[in-house]
C-alpha cells in the first residue's frame, strides 16, 4: 500500500519527443523495396507505477511518417500517421527498456512516380514498440532507438499484397521537470 501511495504523490512527467525514422514495408510480399527516411514529434506522459520510478506506463502521441520505395527509385509512397504507444518501461538507472501495443491513426499519404494507388491504405492500424534508451535524469533528456512493427495488414483490399509498416526510430525526448 505505500508503494501506491508514494507512486502517486510523484505524478506524471510530461514531455516531449522527436527524431528520425527508417521506414519500410515489411511482410510476405515486401522483398524489393528500399528504405526511406522520414521524421517523428509529439508529447509524451510517464506516470510512475512504483515509488522508485523502476516500472511506469508512458503513452505517447507521434506524428509519424512512414513508406517505403521501390529498388529501382521509379517510386516512393509516404504515409503520415498518428501514432498512440502505450509502453511498459523499466527505469534501470540510466538505461531504460519499453515495449507495448501501438495504434496508427492514418492522417495523409503521398504518392510520387509510378507509385501503386493509395487510396485503399486502411485508416488505422494495430502494431507494437519496443525500445531502449538512455536517460539523463536530472536534466530530464533522453535518447533512445526504437522499432515500431504492424500486426495489421496495410491495405484493407483483401487482394493486396502483403505490406505491413516496419519502422526504426532515434529518438530524443525531454521531460519537463525531469525525473
Amino acid at each position: 500500500m505505500t508503494t501506491v501511495v508514494a507512486a502517486h504523490a510523484q505524478g506524471p512527467r510530461l514531455g516531449i519527443r522527436a527524431g528520425v525514422n527508417y521506414a519500410g514495408f515489411g511482410g510476405s510480399d515486401a522483398d524489393n523495396f528500399d528504405r526511406i527516411w522520414g521524421g517523428h514529434a509529439g508529447l509524451t506522459a510517464n506516470f510512475p507505477l512504483s515509488a522508485d520510478n523502476f516500472f511506469s506506463i508512458q503513452p505517447e502521441l507521434l506524428y509519424s511518417m512512414k513508406g517505403a520505395e521501390n529498388d529501382g527509385n521509379t517510386w516512393k509512397v509516404k504515409v503520415n500517421y498518428l501514432d498512440v504507444p502505450v509502453l511498459g518501461r523499466v527505469n534501470a538507472g540510466p538505461l531504460y527498456f519499453e515495449a507495448g501495443p501501438q495504434l496508427s491513426v492514418k492522417i495523409s499519404d503521398d504518392r510520387e512516380g509510378t507509385a501503386p494507388p493509395t487510396d485503399d491504405v486502411k485508416r488505422t492500424g494495430l502494431g507494437y514498440a519496443a525500445g531502449v534508451g538512455l536517460q539523463a535524469t536530472p536534466l530530464g533528456l533522453s535518447v533512445g532507438v526504437r522499432y515500431n512493427g504492424d500486426i495489421s495488414k496495410l491495405y484493407d483490399n483483401s487482394n493486396a499484397p502483403n505490406y505491413r509498416n516496419d519502422v526504426f526510430m532515434l529518438t530524443l525526448g525531454y521531460s519537463f521537470g525531469g525525473r
